[in-house]
């Protein structure tokens, strides 16, 4: 899946530099969620917000900005993204929008994502409510109704093996998260 989209937008690339336009014309690829692809034994988007459904591709070639090729780590979100154009095309956004510009701020400290199911999933005895904050070092999951939640330390557990919420170990994070 990643080569093939590496060669789509390499195609789409390609076609804009022979159409003489690639100095005046930005891509932006994205995705609304990530891929599994087999983490955890899991391969359908389910309602856990595992790394690998959560950090969602992102690519911005824009034939004016400095620092092309750039690998930026920071925290954003889907909102980020209506902000960031409307910065780059010199539109002011409207009054309320929420978002922040991707260059030209620093990113958050944290960031919230919220999933609300439509029907009863896999698992599930009712559709869920998750709410899951993310930090550089800690993601955390809670869920409306229900007993359990999800906390990993991401430094320490970058692969999200060991569910540290009911674990006295985590009880700090934990209390700082919530």
């Amino acid at each position: 899946q990643i080569t093939m989209i590496d060669d789509a937008i390499g195609r789409v690339l390609q076609r804009l530099e022979t159409l003489g336009l690639a100095e005046d014309t930005v891509v932006i690829f994205t995705s609304d969620h990530g891929d599994y692809m087999g983490d955890h034994g899991l391969m359908l988007k389910l309602l856990l917000h595992y790394q690998g459904i959560i950090r969602v591709p992102f690519i911005w070639h824009d034939p004016e900005a400095p620092g092309a090729g750039q690998r930026e780590t920071g925290l954003g979100s889907s909102i980020d993204i209506s902000t960031t154009i409307l910065a780059r095309a010199g539109i002011q956004p409207n009054n309320g929008i929420q978002g922040r510009d991707l260059f030209r701020s620093s990113p958050p400290k944290a960031v919230i994502i919220e999933e609300d199911s439509q029907r009863t999933m896999i698992g599930f005895d009712r559709p869920q409510r998750v709410r899951t904050i993310v930090t550089d070092t800690h993601r955390m999951s809670l869920r409306l109704g229900e007993d359990w939640g999800e906390l990993f330390d991401l430094a320490q557990d970058p692969d999200e093996i060991l569910n540290l919420y009911d674990d006295p170990a985590g009880a700090d994070a934990r209390s700082a998260l919530n």
